[in-house]
């Protein structure tokens, strides 16, 4: 293997290591949908309590 086929592979391996940081950084970074909390019905209070 030439001095150049090295470096050439080095460099391949920082830039996708580079694009795979960047790529997981902008999916963390997004803010998550609010998500609606599902309030208890009164059914299932009821029946808890018939039980």
């Amino acid at each position: 293997m030439t001095t150049g086929f090295i470096v050439a592979l080095v460099l391949i391996f920082i830039i996708i290591i580079g694009a795979t940081i960047l790529v997981t950084n902008k999916a963390y970074s997004r803010k998550p949908e609010q998500i609606d909390p599902i309030l208890p019905s009164k059914d299932t209070g009821n029946k808890e309590l018939d039980q």
